[in-house]
């Protein structure tokens, strides 16, 4: 064999696998990921990566929180969205845990059985009003009314006589709360009735106000008539009057 033929082998370094671990080094383990760990002990990722899992240690998350015996007993004893809450976890992670510790889930309000007296309440009002009446959300009662066939309110429940004379005698807003109904549902029967507002700071348009609507701009009439310019703007809208198209006008 020639000197150019002959060629020097030596021996490979040593891998993290075949060194024993100190417990400086096991203890790191907890502490980051086992890449940046591999690259401050010179190691290699597979190597460090089989010896957490051998030891039976979790990968570092900085993000996870490890489940303590005393979240464990919080779980069933409250509706999962408030132990989530409680623990600062996600829902899904409570539901993940309680299911996998055979612990049954703790209904919340939204599953609160039905009684007789709401049930005869169905289709007294609108789904929205009941569902506000009684706490409840607006599915739920769309699903019980539909599971008891009862037809829903479309226009809302009738008026009565007492209701019919409340109309205009204070804001919409405010009979809508004493009646139980919605400001729109107030406002649309006082105006199907004829009936003005009772706003202090709603004004009246007169026809000499409505006649100078185009004619100057909506700054302009606003500053004559004592209107907003919001106001005077949607009165035009609402009346098909076109902007006023003189020199100047905005």
């Amino acid at each position: 064999m020639t000197a150019a033929s002959r060629v020097t082998v030596r021996s490979a370094p040593p891998t993290r696998l075949r060194v024993p671990w100190t417990s400086e080094e096991i203890a790191l383990l907890v502490t980051m990921p086992d890449k940046k760990l591999a690259r401050r002990l010179k190691s290699n990722y597979d190597a460090v990566a089989a010896r957490r899992l051998n030891l039976g240690i979790p990968s570092f998350n900085p993000k996870r929180k490890l489940w303590r015996p005393e979240d464990d007993r919080v779980l069933g004893t409250r509706p999962d969205g408030q132990v989530a809450l409680l623990l600062r976890r996600t829902v899904l992670s409570i539901i993940n845990r309680r299911r996998k510790l055979g612990i049954r889930a703790r209904p919340g309000k939204y599953f609160q059985p039905w009684t007789q007296t709401e049930d005869r309440l169905l289709g007294s009002r609108t789904d929205a009003e009941l569902a506000r009446a009684l706490r409840r959300s607006l599915q739920s009662v769309r699903k019980r009314r539909a599971k008891l066939g009862v037809h829903a309110v479309v226009f809302g429940r009738a008026w009565t006589p007492r209701e019919l004379n409340l109309l205009g005698t204070m804001s919409d807003q405010e009979l809508g709360r004493l009646l139980g109904r919605s400001c729109a549902a107030v406002r649309t029967r006082r105006e199907k009735l004829g009936l003005p507002p009772r706003n202090p700071s709603w004004k009246p348009w007169t026809e000499t106000e409505m006649a100078l609507l185009g004619k100057f701009s909506d700054a302009q009439v606003a500053a004559y008539s004592g209107h907003s310019v919001g106001s005077v703007k949607l009165k035009r809208l609402r009346l098909g009057i076109p902007c006023c198209k003189l020199k100047g006008c905005p």
